[in-house]
């Protein structure tokens, strides 16, 4: 999610060869949603997140300076949602 336009969005997954949609918000309607806009400063809050089937929140990471960790957290969780062998 980011506040770009869907066709940046589009271009930077293609750019990666990324597996996963990624979204654009011009208009702030999810940022909003999810509460992760810094009200003062205007930017936006560099958040994680992981949805379960369930359609519910499993995990929420914040951390403006520590990509890795990220992409460690959403990997710990997905792995803790994957059905075991």
């Amino acid at each position: 999610m980011s506040r770009d336009r869907q066709e940046t969005s589009d271009r930077f997954k293609a750019s990666l060869g990324l597996p996963f949609t990624l979204v654009g918000d011009p208009e702030e309607r999810i940022i909003r949603a999810y509460g992760v806009r810094w009200p003062i400063v205007g930017l936006t809050q560099r958040v994680t997140y992981v949805i379960g089937r369930n359609r519910k929140v499993r995990l929420a990471f914040h951390s403006e300076l520590d990509m890795d960790a990220h992409s460690a957290e959403a990997c710990l969780a997905l792995a803790e949602q994957a059905p075991s062998a």
